[in-house]
């Protein structure tokens, strides 16, 4: 539940004064010098001349039982910045290679990753050719990811827990958007939009998100609220997403308090054409008596269509994607349009220069809370016009420059403006929120076994609305991260960034956030990780300055919150009883700071965002993937088993209650089965009672349990695929007076000739 849309339609509160124009020009000593650091950094990184090489890698991956080819493998060079993709052919080159002996690591989703060791290059000599075979897998047993470093390793090298939802797994699923796609993942938990990772969000009335999300590496939040908007990218165009657990601020900063999602977009590839198409019907509810309409017109549609051309050195993917639906109750009708543009470049040294456009229009009905527990669909009838719409446009430009085999560069600019209301809010109640963003790392491999990344972030936020007025924030963070293999399999990394954060030029917040982790291979069946790390969220500007009307309650603002700070501990490790077979194990406690919770007082009625001096959130986590292989008749099967189980302990330490909106355990089961083109899945979802809500403390709550169930089938370069979401129609409310969808039925249709 986001209450702000239904906020601007009701503003019953006198308009904040008029901030001096000057403001509006306002632009920080730090942003002026920044921007301009950036812009000559990648000029002069841009005329430096790649090192003259002396031989070539070249070849092609393909799967070792088709023998087709595996578009999109990585293959990259051990302890080199060099390294390249397969095309749509399979084939790859790594130009300019030093003479010597080298070790290639090949991988690719839904493979098993492999390592090539003794591949010598020698000066003058032929280009090696290799012929590289990948077994299929259906778990990632190692999947490398960059969200725990700022570069790419294996997730058995990282200090700290780190989830991967693979791009397989999403279209198995066909999730209509990104929160359905990462909702199976360990420990991850929604309660209305807001992400929970291990507990840290709670519920914070849409506003003040705990985690930092991130779409290839680039922060993609609202800049007055801190929103999400999961609609923004289509699920399709998505290749995996890291879930970074516990405080990450040493390497991405502020708003990285409880954890990171990284969502990492497909690059584009060869031509190529790709149409997806959803329709989904909803069920009638569990009881007769809460039909409020004619429930035979009730049903969601989505479509999606992308193409791709390639151009010898230039590739760019162009997509559009529509959303109709009549939603299960009042006001829960939408009409959503994503359009993205992809363009890449590769540079011939090896460099890649990205650019990254994204545009999303919603408009929707707003359900704030049901009229009562006999009328769950429905709303009062003085709430029917509440109408909401957001229109949103991301890009980001990044450009990467491999300088020598041990010394490469990026700097990226990105702007995230967002503009929401209602229909019935006046132009002159809202402007757009604008994020800007500078970025320059550079990352160096002095000797064998030894990295050290270093970078400056440079971002600005910015809103202005009549009902919280206007204000810019703007931060300047140095970071270094610094690993090293000691030998015996032992890894340290120590990493520290400093955020220098202003607001409105006045008001001066800074912290250090230090990190230190260690990772032990203690053969090829164990690996096991320790790490410490700091933590650090300064609230959004709706946090400090809303003051408005919203229904019976008073929203008060706090310009004196004070940032949220956490320090996160944890050891765990990975196991590998068999080639198929991953155990992960964590045990981790956040202990925060001044934590920012909304707080309401029913007695007084209002609402206003508070600091709560100490609180604590601890406990373990498992989870395990095993796949096994076998053939029956002329088919090959596989089967597939997932589980994780989180099991959490959540106080504020003041007065020793449980902290709102948080389950105490969470747990999620899948059961994958594939024969030939035809595959199953059946996926389970459980969170516990919650302990503590804040609106109606005394209403009866229950656990969260849904199942889903999936049945596809690969004819040709098409697929269909038949879903029953809360298969059983189980009646569940995350927040109070908000009923979940019932059970609906979902066919979808993809084709990429």
């Amino acid at each position: 539940m986001n209450l702000w849309p239904e906020v601007r339609r009701t503003p019953r509160v006198s308009p904040r004064p008029r901030q001096p124009s000057g403001r509006r020009r306002f632009r920080s000593p730090g942003q002026r010098v920044g921007f301009r650091l950036l812009g000559l950094s990648l000029l002069v990184f841009s005329l430096v001349p790649a090192r003259l090489e002396a031989g070539e890698i070249r070849g092609r991956v393909v799967d070792a039982r088709t023998g087709l080819p595996l578009p999109g493998s990585n293959v990259t060079i051990v302890g080199t910045q060099l390294g390249a993709a397969a095309g749509e052919d399979g084939r790859f080159s790594i130009p300019r290679v030093p003479e010597g002996i080298y070790e290639l690591r090949v991988s690719r989703i839904g493979y098993r990753a492999r390592l090539v060791r003794g591949v010598r290059v020698s000066t003058g000599g032929e280009p090696v050719t290799l012929d590289l075979r990948l077994q299929p897998s259906a778990i990632e047993v190692d999947p490398i990811v960059v969200s725990a470093s700022k570069r790419e390793q294996l997730v058995q090298e990282s200090p700290v827990s780190v989830s991967v939802v693979t791009g397989e797994e999403i279209r198995r699923r066909s999730p209509l958007d990104l929160a359905q796609a990462i909702e199976m993942a360990p420990g991850v938990h929604f309660v209305g939009n807001q992400v929970n990772v291990r507990g840290s969000t709670g519920f914070n009335l849409g506003a003040g998100n705990k985690v930092l999300l991130l779409l290839d590496g680039v922060p993609v939040y609202a800049s007055d609220t801190g929103e999400f908007n999961w609609d923004l990218i289509p699920p399709d165009e998505v290749e995996r997403v890291e879930i970074l657990k516990g405080a990450g601020s040493a390497l991405w900063g502020a708003a990285a308090l409880g954890g990171v999602v990284n969502i990492l977009t497909r690059p584009p590839s060869s031509d190529r054409w790709a149409i997806g198409i959803t329709t989904g019907k909803y069920d009638r509810p569990a009881y007769p008596q809460w039909i409020w309409t004619d429930w035979d017109r009730l049903h969601y549609e989505r479509v999606y269509v992308s193409a791709t051309k390639r151009i010898g050195a230039f590739s760019v993917r162009a997509a559009l994607g529509r959303s109709w639906d009549t939603g299960y109750r009042q006001l829960g009708d939408s009409r959503k349009l994503t359009s993205t543009v992809y363009l890449l470049y590769q540079l011939r040294n090896g460099g890649r220069l990205v650019g990254y456009v994204a545009y999303n229009r919603i408009r929707r009905g707003f359900f704030i809370q049901w009229r009562g527990q006999n009328h769950p669909y429905e709303v009062d009838p003085a709430e029917l016009n509440n109408r909401a719409q957001v229109d949103q446009l991301y890009a980001y430009a990044k450009l990467t420059l491999p300088l020598s085999p041990k010394l490469a560069v990026s700097g990226r600019l990105s702007t995230v403006r967002t503009l929401m209301g209602s229909y019935l809010s006046r132009p002159s109640d809202f402007r757009p929120a604008l994020g800007q963003g500078a970025e320059v790392q550079v990352d160096w491999l002095p000797r064998p076994r030894h990295s050290l990344t270093l970078g400056v972030q440079l971002q600005q936020d910015g809103g202005s609305a009549r009902y919280f007025g206007q204000h810019t924030g703007v931060f300047l963070a140095p970071y270094a991260q610094d690993e090293i293999s000691i030998g015996g399999g032992l890894r340290t990394t120590f990493g520290l960034r400093y955020d220098a954060y202003r607001l409105d030029s006045r008001r001066r917040e800074d912290l250090l956030s230090p990190r230190l982790g260690l990772s032990w291979q203690v053969g090829s069946w164990a690996v096991l990780r320790a790490s410490a790390g700091s933590g650090f969220r300064a609230a959004t500007i709706v946090e400090r300055f809303l003051e408005v009307q919203v229904q019976n309650f008073t929203v008060r603002p706090n310009p004196e919150l004070e940032p949220e700070r956490c320090w996160t501990y944890e050891v765990g490790g990975r196991l590998y009883p068999a080639a198929d077979w991953v155990l992960d194990w964590s045990l981790f406690r956040s202990d925060y700071r001044q934590l920012i919770e909304a707080h309401l007082d029913l007695i007084r009625g209002f609402i206003q965002f508070r600091n709560f001096p100490r609180a604590r959130i601890q406990g373990i986590e498992l989870s395990s993937e095993l796949s096994r292989q076998f053939r029956i008749l002329a088919f090959h099967w596989t089967a597939a088993w997932r589980f994780s189980l989180t099991a959490i302990h959540h106080e504020e330490l003041e007065f020793h209650d449980p902290l709102p909106y948080r389950p105490k355990q969470l747990a999620n089961c899948q059961w994958l089965l594939r024969a030939g083109a035809l595959e199953a899945q059946l996926d389970f979802r459980y969170a516990s009672r919650l302990d503590r809500v804040k609106v109606y403390p005394i209403a009866d709550r229950v656990p969260m349990k849904f199942w889903d169930a999936h049945v596809g089938i690969a004819l040709g370069d098409a697929r269909l695929q038949l879903a029953c979401r809360n298969l059983t129609n189980y009646n569940y409310a995350a927040m109070e007076s908000n009923l979940d969808p019932p059970r609906r039925f979902e066919l979808t249709l993809q084709w990429s000739p």
